[in-house]
């Protein structure tokens, strides 16, 4: 019985942890959406450099 039993919380908390790692990865990913729209909302309305003018500034 004890050993069924060890087994049956090993089995939950290797699921728990699979569970919080698939958790942190999509906070993650919500997180760099976020800086994303963040720098979309600041930069509304300022104008817009091509890739070669990027280019251009830091080449010097």
């Amino acid at each position: 019985m004890t050993k069924t039993l060890e087994r049956e919380v090993a089995q939950t908390v290797t699921a728990k942890r699979q569970q919080l790692i698939a958790i942190r990865e999509e906070i993650e990913d919500l997180l760099d959406y976020l800086d994303v729209v963040e720098t979309k909302a600041r930069d509304a309305g300022k104008p817009r450099l091509t890739h070669d003018e990027v280019k251009q500034l830091f080449a010097e």
